[in-house]
Order: structure tokens, then C-alpha cells, then sequence
């Protein structure tokens, strides 16, 4: 039986004979051979009949060498070529099938091509994903471009500048300012038990909010009416996924909600969960008018955030700029004129506002510049990768094209040949790197900490985008070798003599950006996760382990705060309890205050921690001078302060012990300073050590108790404080949470960032040893008979593998020298965003380093090693 793959092998056998027929040349016959035999075979012949035909057609491969021997010695440039059809579907197939039978031919480059563009793109996708995220905060607002937020400063007070405003600032403006259509104000609520029935739980995602909400945002109602679902008391309005929790299936509207076990609320609407786009969520909105805050209409209480939609055509620099006159209208002039007042576009707030007491923790626009840059880098290192590869073996290419033009092929189907072997691969690329980034966007979300989605109705634009980009890079590979190759004389081609075939400057400084690269990525993660470690073993000044925070939540322990501290502190294991109103990491508070000797207007800002007599010892905090408040001394509950030693200098107070200070809004008199405290970090270290003063608080201020425990037996001791707060606090569950933890929350983004660019960075030299790898091969192969000579003069292995790695490591090697410099300036404004940071050391350079030239001699070392031990022999019958 005719056994036609064994047909062809003996034709290649007999063609081997032929010197002159070198492996390219061989390698498109045997092409032009299969493609013949396809032809006859559609006929309607047999495999042994298509064979006979199609090497007929061929003619014998003695004419056939001579004919190619002539072309290398005559001019057949001068021959008009054939011309072939101009319509490029006719040949489409064919080029597929001939790029498809090349890949197969040479698996290795292949896989090598595809795996380093598809990772490229993988990364590509999923930071590109994160970047548009980022930027598409609000923007589903259908009056996005009228709303603006009220914001406000407060000269000489704790902070810059605060997201929050007193109540009646913008009701006040939407009556006298007539360029504002509608205002609407929300207030955080604190944590709260909802229950309905058996199901109870604490929500912490609810806001106090005006009835002109659904006016001024598109938040859509599924069920209730817009107009008046939130004008009443007592009414709530829910959303989708928080009804589903309560009840089901069920329809909510019109049932009730009980809050803290005590009050129900009338469920008057629901609607769509809020989108992930938004600088603040909630899952429930309780009417403004429920909100019984006797401070509520106080002018000076920043408590309210407030948004206003303006008027078609209104200007927001105009509009903001009557607000010191609607001030001076309704305060006292000293008053007014200690506020600065402006507008921040609902768009911008997202990325470009870190104001004090933001509504929700906002992201930064330098978040988005480094994706941005990091997916610019690996798209970029893929891209060169890709580019490189196609070049490089387009060179070997060249007497190829020497061959299609001799027997008649033309410079534009030449063109549209490597054009669409180059199409071919990259489009299989963007194929894998979608499935790659499907894999990896679960890995993905936790890093960019966003719930990102790659596939859906909205992403149809972003995917468009990508392939063609995709495509791009496919183009730009097959440009060299589709319109510079393809110009080439057939005869100097075959001769090995064709103009601009040196590419090797542009690959080499392609691959110098390259590693340079991944240089700049490896060292930034390593100054990133060095900041990281400093912060978090940075002594804080007070002992943060083994203390545990316990919400407060019922009134009735909340007055009686001293018994109920003694209950918890019989509970073996517990050292020390202590009450307050808030807590170091982020809750002090910033209001008004008094001192001794000092202008209002010269007084420096001021912090405020509200505490209990047990607070300074169950904090561990150290004295400097004086004594920590005390039970024995009656007064301390009323007339008594404590100062850092940081407040003593900014007061300028040499002995600041027995000098007076009062907070008149926490009806707190004039108090005599009793103890000096060391300073201690009481918010993260982005943020240098401020003034700060304990007073103790009256119970109704209580909201949490700490407790310091033992290291020993914690989960015994426990749940003996769980047993202990059902007896004390039946209605409310306990609930914990360890305060070291919530200092470690406030490097979130750091951490993020920094696991992000170390796994970026670790891709990124992956994807640029496959290229190197690729060109290590290449280099191999074009000196191959340099390398038989060598050895048989007899040249060491070592010498050879030094002689073709040398010039990769120079490469490898440079690119790291570039990156430096760069690194250094971007990470130097990057620690600028910490008070405290830890100076940039040799570290990281010495690390990325030895990592960036080991994956480089990995990547070179084994194609040289693989080189250099082969049979000089074998290398010199290559040639």
C-alpha cells in the first residue's frame, strides 16, 4: 500500500543530495510539493497518482539544482516576474496553510513567540482593566457634569481641609444662591443591628440622606416612589442585594426594618445596588429627617457631606465664590472668615481628593499612572519580544525570498505572506493571553483591590481594543520582513549579499529597554516591600499587641462604663480595661480649643483623644513629665488634660505642666495640663506625629472598651469575654476586632502595590528570557561554523559559552545601569508620601540585579552550553 508521507521523506532524501539546495530553499520546495499534491488530490486522484503529478509538475531535482545554481550566478533581477491575481482572498488560504505548516516546522520559536506575547497581553489586559476601572468612578451619573461636593477649610483648626460641612450650609445656598437646582446631604451612621425576625446582623453600610437624593443622583428605585420614599421620618429605603438578605424573595416594600433591636423602619423603596463606580456605597438610606442630632443646625459642626447639582451653563468657580458672603450673612464675621470653602467635581473625587474624614477611603490618581506605566511596560517588553523574534528569523529568511522571486512570486504577495504569518501568531496570542487573563483575574482582584469583570456587554469596546492592539504589534513584527525583505534582488538574496539585513543594532537596543524594564520593576517592588517592613516594625510609641477593641452599643452599659469594665476584667486572661470615645489609628478627633497665653489665631492644630482613667496604662504609653489621670484625684474626670510632647513644643510651652487649656464644644473648662505623654504614632506614618491632647470623657461619649490580654490562652480568654458580654449585653452580640490589625489596614494600598509590582516584575523578566532565549538560539545558529572552526582549533567549552553569552550580558547589563537612575527618581517621590520612610539602600539594587544577569546567563547560558558541546564536525557540514 502507497504510503505517501514515506513518498515524500525519500524525495527529501534524494533532494539532501543536491548541496547546492540548502535548508531553506529544500523547506520551500517541499512546500510547493505538498501544495501540489493538495491541489491534484481535490482532483479526485489517489495519494499515489497526486504524488506522481505533483512531482511531474515539480520536475527532476537535478534541473531543479542546476536551475538554482545559474540563479546564484546570473542577474535575474532583470526577468518581468509573473504576475499574480490581485485578489488577496484567492490566496489566503494558501498563506494561513504555509504559516501554519512554518509553526509546526519550528516549534520551538513558535512557542516561545506566543508564550512571551500572550503573557504580555494577559498583563496588559488585566492592568489596563484596572486603569479604565479607575476612571470611570461616577460617571454613570446622568447630571455628572453639574454635580459638585461642598467642601470646606478651616484655618488654624486640625486639618487642611474637611469633606464634611455643617447642615445648614447647603440648604442655606440652595435658597440664596438661585445658580444651585438642588442640594442633598448625607451622614455616616455607625455601625447598627438590623434585624427582621430570627435574622439579625450589623451593618455598617447605611446613611442618613435628604429626600433631593434621587434628584441629584441616578440611584434608580426598582419599587417605591422617588419623590417621596425618603420625606418622612422613620422611612428607609434598601437595596436590592440588603432586601434579598432579609427577606428573600419576598417584596420588602412596606415591611419593616428593626434597628438596635429598639426602632422599626418603614421600607418605602428599593433599589439598585450601587454600582462599583462610586466613591461611596451604601446598602440602606434612613431619612434626614429621622437624623435627631440636636447639633443639626449647628453652623459651625462639620458633620454634613453635601452635594449640589447647578444649573445649566452655571459656573462651580463662581458659584463657590458667594459662599463667604452667604457665611458672613449667618455667622459672626470672626467666625466666617475662618472658613475657606470651595467645590470639587463629582468626577474628580475619586482619584484626586484625600481630604480629612473622607466619606469612604478614595484611590489616587498616582495609583493609575503606576498600572498605567506597569501595563505600558510589559505591553512593551511582549511587543519587543514578539518584534525581535519575527526579525531575527525573517534575516534567516532572506534567500527564501530570493527563491519566491525566482520562480516568479511578487513583492506584494511576498508582503502579504509575512504580514499574515505574523497576523496569524499574534492573533493566537490575544486568544491565549484571554484565557490566561481569565484565569489569573480572580489572583487579580485582591491585588487591585476592585471587583473587576473581563467579560460583559461593557467590556465589548475594551476587548475590541486589545485585539487591536494585539493586531498592531502583529503588524509591526512582519513589517521589517513584508516591505524590506520582500525588496530584495533574487540574486543577491541568494548569494547571501542583500542590503539591510543588519538589524542587529535595533534588536540589541530593544533588548537593552527590555531588561531595563524589568530592571525598573524589580527594584521598585524591592523599595516598596522595604517601606513596607519599616513602617510596620516601627515602634509606635505605645504597646499595640494583645489589645482587643469591644464596641459599646447598649446605653445603659454605655452610662454605667466602670461596672462593666470590672465584669470583663474578672475574666481570666484579661490584664487591663479601659473606655474612651475613639482611638490611635485614625478616629481622634478635631475640634475647636483653648490654651493659656495664645491667640486664637496662633494656636497650632490640634488632635483630641477621648479617655477613662485606665487609658494611658492599658495603652502602655510613656510619660515624659507629670502623671496620667487617676481615680484618687476627683477633679481628673472634669478639669484635667494630657499633652504629647509634640503639642508642648508647637505651644511653645518649656514647662507645660499646670498650664490650661479647654475644648468649650465638649463643655470641657479650662483644665490644667497634668501629664506630658511621649509622642506616639496615632495615625499611620504617612503622616508626621501632630499635637495631641487627652481629656477624659463623660459616659454618653463612651463608644468602645479596649482590653490588653495575655499572649497565653487568647481563644480561651476569649470566649470567656463572650460569655461575659451576654450577660452584661443580651440584645447586641459580641463583636472584637484587634487593634494591631487596624493599623496594618492602613498600608492596604502599599501592600497591594507592592505584591503587584513584584508579581508584574517577575512576568516581565519571565517574558524577556523567553525572547532571549529565542535570540541566543538564533545567535548559535549564525555562527555556527565560527563555533566548528573554533573548537577544532581547539577552543574550550568555557571559552565558547563566555564568547556567545558575553555579548547578551553586556546587553543584560546595560539595561540595568539604564534603570537605575529612572528608579531612583520615581521611587524618591514615591517615599515623599511618608513622613517617616526609610531611606532608598543598596538593597534592592544588589537584589534586582543578581536576579536581572541570572535569568539572563539562565536564558543565554543554555543555548551557548548547548553550542559550545556540540560536534565541530557536525557544525562544519552545516555550512
Amino acid at each position: 500500500m502507497f504510503d505517501l508521507e514515506k513518498a515524500i521523506s525519500e524525495w527529501k532524501a534524494r533532494l539532501r543530495v543536491h548541496e547546492i539546495l540548502e535548508d531553506g530553499l529544500a523547506a520551500d520546495l517541499e512546500t510547493q510539493l505538498r501544495d501540489s499534491i493538495d491541489a491534484v488530490k481535490k482532483e479526485g486522484a489517489s495519494d499515489e497518482d497526486a504524488f506522481a503529478k505533483a512531482e511531474a509538475r515539480l520536475g527532476p531535482l537535478e534541473a531543479i539544482a542546476d536551475e538554482y545554481r545559474k540563479n546564484r550566478l546570473a542577474a535575474l533581477d532583470r526577468r518581468r516576474p509573473f504576475r499574480a491575481s490581485r485578489f488577496f482572498p484567492s490566496l489566503a488560504g494558501n498563506y494561513l496553510k504555509t504559516a501554519w505548516r512554518k509553526a509546526r516546522r519550528e516549534k520551538a520559536y513558535a512557542a516561545i513567540n506566543l508564550a512571551g506575547l500572550a503573557v504580555g497581553l494577559a498583563c496588559g489586559i488585566l492592568t489596563t482593566l484596572y486603569v479604565r476601572h479607575e476612571l470611570s468612578y461616577d460617571r454613570y451619573h446622568a447630571r455628572k457634569d453639574r454635580i459638585v461636593r461642598l467642601v470646606t477649610g478651616v484655618r488654624g483648626g486640625a486639618y487642611q481641609a474637611i469633606a464634611k460641612v455643617p447642615g445648614p450650609w447647603g440648604l442655606t445656598a440652595l435658597k440664596e444662591i438661585p445658580e444651585i437646582e438642588r442640594a442633598v446631604r448625607f451622614v455616616l451612621m455607625n455601625e447598627i443591628l438590623v434585624g427582621r425576625g430570627e435574622v439579625r446582623s450589623y451593618e455598617r453600610g447605611g446613611l442618613y440622606a435628604d429626600a433631593s437624593v434621587f434628584e441629584v443622583f441616578s440611584f434608580p428605585l426598582l419599587r417605591g416612589d422617588p419623590a417621596t420614599a425618603l420625606a418622612h421620618p422613620g422611612t428607609v429605603v434598601i437595596t436590592e442585594s440588603f432586601a434579598r438578605k432579609f427577606f428573600g424573595g419576598a417584596d420588602a416594600l412596606g415591611a419593616s426594618l428593626t434597628f438596635d433591636s429598639k426602632t422599626d423602619y418603614l421600607i418605602t423603596g428599593v433599589m439598585r445596588d450601587v454600582p462599583a463606580e462610586s466613591h461611596f456605597r451604601f446598602d440602606f438610606l434612613v431619612s434626614m429627617e429621622t437624623y435627631a442630632n440636636p447639633m443639626r443646625e449647628d453652623w459651625r459642626w462639620n458633620q454634613f457631606y453635601t452635594y449640589l447639582l447647578l444649573r445649566e451653563g452655571a459656573s462651580p468657580g463662581a458659584v463657590a465664590a458667594k459662599f463667604p458672603a452667604l457665611l458672613g450673612r449667618h455667622m459672626a464675621a470672626a467666625d466666617a472668615a475662618g472658613y475657606a470653602t470651595s467645590f470639587q467635581k463629582l468626577t474628580d473625587i475619586h482619584l484626586r481628593s484625600h481630604l480629612f474624614r473622607e466619606i469612604e477611603p478614595n484611590s489616587d490618581i498616582a495609583n493609575v499612572i503606576i498600572f498605567s506605566a506597569v501595563a505600558f511596560l510589559i505591553l512593551a517588553i511582549a511587543g519587543i519580544n514578539f518584534m525581535n523574534l519575527t526579525t531575527a528569523r525573517a534575516l534567516a529568511r532572506a534567500k527564501e525570498v530570493g527563491v519566491r522571486k525566482a520562480v516568479g512570486a511578487s513583492r506584494s504577495q511576498l508582503a502579504r505572506q509575512f504580514l499574515g504569518e505574523s497576523l496569524l501568531m499574534s492573533a493566537a496570542a490575544f486568544a491565549v493571553a484571554l484565557g490566561l487573563a481569565a484565569l489569573l483575574l480572580p489572583v487579580f482582584r485582591p491585588l487591585a483591590g476592585r471587583s473587576l469583570a473581563l467579560f460583559g456587554p461593557s467590556q465589548t469596546g475594551f476587548l475590541a481594543a486589545m485585539a487591536g492592539l494585539s493586531l498592531a504589534v502583529g503588524i509591526a513584527a512582519g513589517a521589517y520582513p513584508a516591505f524590506v525583505l520582500s525588496s530584495f534582488r533574487p540574486s543577491e538574496a541568494l548569494r547571501g549579499r542583500a542590503r539591510g539585513l543588519r538589524g542587529d543594532l535595533m534588536r540589541k537596543g530593544l533588548v537593552v529597554f527590555q531588561f531595563a524594564a524589568s530592571a525598573f520593576l524589580l527594584v521598585a517592588t524591592g523599595i516598596v516591600s522595604d517601606q513596607l517592613r519599616f513602617v510596620q516594625g516601627r515602634r509606635l510609641g505605645f504597646d499595640i499587641g494583645h489589645l482587643i477593641v469591644v464596641p459599646i452599643r447598649d446605653d445603659k452599659m454605655r452610662a454605667g462604663f466602670e461596672a462593666a469594665k470590672r465584669e470583663l476584667m474578672s475574666v481570666p486572661g484579661v490584664v487591663s480595661a479601659s473606655a474612651s470615645g475613639n482611638l490611635p489609628g485614625g478616629s481622634d478627633w478635631g475640634v475647636p480649643y483653648e490654651a493659656e497665653g495664645i491667640a486664637p489665631d496662633r494656636l497650632p492644630p490640634m488632635r483630641q483623644l477621648l479617655v477613662d482613667e485606665d487609658f494611658v496604662a492599658t495603652y502602655r504609653f510613656e510619660l515624659a513629665a507629670g502623671r496620667s489621670f487617676a481615680l484618687d484625684h476627683p477633679t481628673d474626670a472634669t478639669a484635667a488634660v494630657m499633652i504629647n510632647e509634640e503639642a508642648a513644643r508647637q505651644l511653645a510651652w518649656a514647662d507645660p505642666l499646670g498650664r490650661t487649656m479647654a475644648v468649650p464644644v465638649l463643655k470641657h473648662g479650662p483644665s490644667p495640663v497634668i501629664g506630658v505623654i511621649k509622642d506616639f504614632h496615632f495615625r499611620s506614618l504617612h503622616e508626621k506625629i501632630g499635637p495631641i491632647m487627652l481629656l477624659t470623657a463623660t459616659p454618653e461619649m463612651m463608644t468602645v472598651i479596649s482590653l490588653r490580654i495575655r499572649a497565653d490562652g487568647a481563644p480561651a480568654t476569649l470566649a470567656g469575654l463572650e460569655r461575659k458580654w451576654r450577660e452584661l449585653d443580651p440584645a447586641h452580640p459580641f463583636t472584637y476586632s484587634f487593634l494591631d490589625e487596624g493599623f496594618a489596614r492602613l498600608y492596604d494600598r502599599e501592600r497591594r502595590t507592592g505584591t503587584l509590582l513584584l508579581s508584574v516584575a517577575g512576568l516581565a523578566v519571565f517574558v524577556a528570557c523567553l525572547g532571549l532565549f529565542g535570540l541566543a538560539a538564533y545567535a548559535a545558529r549564525k555562527r555556527t561554523k565560527e563555533i566548528g572552526i573554533r573548537k577544532t582549533v581547539g577552543a574550550s567549552t568555557r571559552s565558547i559559552v563566555a564568547l556567545l553569552s558575553g555579548d547578551f550580558t553586556r546587553l543584560v547589563a546595560i539595561g540595568y545601569l539604564v534603570a537605575v537612575p529612572a528608579v531612583v527618581w520615581l521611587m524618591s517621590r514615591w517615599l515623599q508620601g511618608f513622613a517617616y520612610r526609610r531611606a532608598i539602600g543598596i538593597g534592592p539594587f544588589a537584589a534586582a540585579g543578581i536576579a536581572v544577569l541570572a535569568a539572563g546567563w539562565l536564558a543565554v547560558g543554555f543555548q551557548s552550553v548547548r553550542a559550545a558541546r556540540a560536534n565541530p564536525t557536525d557544525a562544519l557540514r552545516y555550512e
